[in-house]
């Protein structure tokens, strides 16, 4: 029975599947590369090997697979890549067959299954990757054992160390045998970002017969892991294609719904998921503070029923490349406006959010390229801590997008 990958399951993110690169080089399926084999390439026995979809597995290949629970993205399509924030997973299903090349008689067939995890949650720039691989059904001359090697590729070379393989040169394996280990990876650089591809070569051999199978950076860009030491103090490493999402907590209730609010209203629904396109951050800390300036201008007067301190708040954030500055608008009056507004029941005070032409049922104007509101001080500047910590957390570089959370439901 297969051990569980010492891999950390992945928390509140949602994994992410990565589409195929575009032009991405497509390996050649058994059936062609046995039309042109012939008897002086392979001499008496040729052999190849492709990934198939899971759905074209022997059902027995299919239930010995499931029973196999040793990844995280176990459960979903077999054959995609899962990323997320800080790890990459894919189970797949390779199929290889034994033929004779003249004749393409079929001597043997073997079905194995893949399944690996990267995981670059750790305190520094090493990384991790486990892989697992069990020979599921055989038939004819490949019962009798054939060999099998696995050859990772860590580019771009020269930012990139990367230590031995799962296991030591070409193995022989049967039916049920499991071959599993791990690769240890690390930044080698210490200024800046670097984008390692990851990428597999698996080779098998029967006798004078062999097949090589490639997969990894070259076909889907979820097999990037980018580290760096531009975020925070400490240099880490990340999935990049993974758009991770900023939760506005709900003890800011009326900095929560106002940005709801305005991802609601505004046609280009900002930073909404499934709605919007992600914001994507401005690191440029004098880019930002223009922003804020243009949006939260002379034209920001602090509304007297807003608790005090009372602050202009504006979204799309000024630290994102679609603050309104960054949009072409030149003053904050052309924004939606909002207001944050207290009033007193019993003694308690209340908190709700208004705006210009509520009372008639009149939504913000749709076509609006930005939004600011009278803010207490302490949602506004509490939302801003979280964003600044959300920032670090997730590595997040110049244009790196992100989804913000204000409780949309679609």
């Amino acid at each position: 029975m297969a051990t569980k990958l010492a891999i950390e399951q992945p928390g509140t993110e949602k994994p992410q599947t990565v589409p195929p690169r575009k032009n991405a080089p497509e390996a050649e399926a058994c059936p062609q590369l046995r039309g042109q084999a012939t008897a002086a390439e392979a001499k008496a026995t040729a052999l190849c090997m492709e990934r198939v979809p899971a759905g074209e597995a022997p059902a027995k290949v299919k239930r010995a697979a499931a029973v196999d629970d040793v990844t995280w993205c176990d459960g979903k399509e077999m054959g995609k890549p899962y990323v997320t924030r800080t790890s990459i997973c894919e189970n797949q299903v390779i199929h290889a067959i034994l033929f004779e090349p003249t004749t393409k008689e079929l001597l043997g067939e073997a079905w194995y299954t893949i399944k690996q995890e990267v995981n670059t949650q750790t305190s520094d720039v090493h990384f991790n990757e486990d892989f697992f691989l069990r020979v599921q059904a055989v038939s004819g001359g490949l019962t009798a054992g054939f060999n099998l090697q696995i050859k990772g590729k860590c580019v771009a070379t020269s930012a990139c160390h990367q230590g031995p393989g799962p296991w030591t040169g070409p193995a022989p394996v049967k039916l049920l045998s499991e071959k599993e280990g791990t690769w240890q990876r690390s930044w080698k650089n210490t200024t800046k970002n670097d984008t390692l591809m990851l990428g597999y070569e698996l080779t098998a051999t029967y006798g004078a017969a062999k097949s090589t199978l490639e997969w990894g950076a070259n076909q889907s860009r979820a097999w990037e892991v980018r580290c760096d030491n531009e975020v925070d103090k400490f240099a880490g490493c990340v999935v990049p294609l993974y758009i991770p999402t900023f939760e506005v907590k709900s003890k800011y209730k009326e900095a929560r719904q106002f940005i709801g609010m305005v991802q609601a209203s505004m046609s280009s629904h900002p930073g909404w998921e499934g709605k919007g396109q992600p914001l994507t951050r401005e690191a440029d800390d004098k880019v930002a503070q223009k922003n804020r300036d243009i949006v939260c201008d002379s034209t920001f007067k602090a509304d007297p029923s807003t608790p005090k301190p009372a602050q202009c708040d504006e979204y799309p954030f000024a630290k994102s490349k679609q603050s309104g500055a960054q949009q072409g608008v030149t003053s904050g009056k052309v924004c939606q406006q909002y207001t944050v507004r207290a009033s007193t029941l019993e003694g308690k005070q209340y908190l709700d959010l208004t705006w210009p032409g509520l009372k008639e049922g009149k939504m913000p104007p749709a076509n609006a390229r930005c939004a600011r509101a009278s803010m207490p001080k302490n949602q506004n500047e509490g939302v801003g801590g979280d964003l600044g910590r959300f920032t670090k957390a997730q590595r997040l570089l110049g244009g790196d997008g992100y989804w913000v959370d204000a409780g949309n439901k679609l």
